[in-house]
């Protein structure tokens, strides 16, 4: 899904399709650190290979990619919509400064430089194979570090999340002001593009937060290996494929949006069922 969406998108000069190709390439980071590094570590077991190369690749899955697949680029994308939303006059324009270019740039370097410290003795992220999954060392450096990057990680989704509901706010508001002035196909256009940039900063907003909450607290409620695997391995990869598939498929989110629709309709149908059962059951031991 990542690789289509380079394919798709690398020769496209907007803002947006930069953003979603950056994002993309970091998901790539990832994956090869995975099939690179923990396949071979599963099936080799103890004698996998030096610490300095465990610590390499958990910076990879863990920090400077990590930041640059999920909260940065979250970041990015939803300011990109406000600017889009609020200056359109300024954003259609072409600039002579590469502002997304010189952006991403900066962010990348700034994410590299935030994975430096993973790489002193004892503050690592690693890949363990008995449990075949990635997680901090037992270490205060380490157990620091988890704060404060899972800190961040939350700060980060709550701002790209606040920002993202003010851009809805703001095309409601667009739309109401415009009133019949537009036809009702064009109408309907919109509510569905709304409707799916609800749920789409809803979950970019809040996958990568969840699975720095699963990596780093959830695994420890339970310490089964099948258990640990799900909160490390599978959670990861499953936040990349969510990131292509976003971005890949246009109508991703309206059919996630139907299905939550459907499921609260018919949760609310059965509550009002048995509200009405109730109140019958109650008027009849009244009568």
């Amino acid at each position: 899904m990542n690789i289509l969406v380079i394919l798709r998108m690398r020769r496209e000069k907007e803002s947006f399709h930069r953003i979603c190709v950056t994002k993309a390439i970091a998901n790539i980071l990832i994956l090869t650190a995975y099939i690179v590094w923990a396949v071979p570590c599963s099936y080799m077991n103890a004698y996998y290979f030096p610490q300095p190369f465990n610590a390499f690749f958990g910076a990879v899955i863990g920090w400077g990619p990590y930041l640059m697949s999920g909260p940065f680029t979250q970041i990015c994308l939803a300011v990109n919509r406000a600017i889009a939303i609020s200056y359109p006059h300024w954003f259609d324009r072409n600039h002579r400064i590469p502002y997304t270019k010189l952006t991403l740039y900066g962010l990348w370097t700034f994410a590299l430089l935030i994975s430096l410290p993973s790489f002193i003795d004892g503050c690592s992220y690693l890949f363990y194979p008995e449990s075949i999954a990635w997680g901090t060392m037992d270490t205060p450096c380490s157990r620091t570090l988890t704060d404060l990057f899972l800190t961040g990680v939350i700060t980060m989704s709550i701002f790209s999340f606040t920002v993202n509901i003010t851009n809805i706010l703001k095309l409601l508001k667009m739309s109401m002001r415009m009133g019949n002035s537009i036809s009702e196909d064009a109408s309907t256009a919109r509510k569905k593009r709304r409707r799916a940039m609800f749920v789409q900063c809803i979950i970019q907003d809040c996958t990568h937060a969840s699975d720095c909450f699963i990596n780093n607290y959830l695994y420890t409620f339970y310490s089964a290996q099948w258990f640990q695997f799900l909160c490390g391995a599978v959670s990861g990869l499953f936040i990349i494929l969510v990131d292509g598939l976003e971005v890949c498929n246009e109508k991703f989110f309206e059919k996630i949006f139907r299905l939550l629709m459907t499921v609260l309709h018919r949760k609310l149908r059965n509550v009002n069922r048995g509200a009405s059962r109730v109140s019958t059951v109650h008027s009849i031991h009244v009568s």
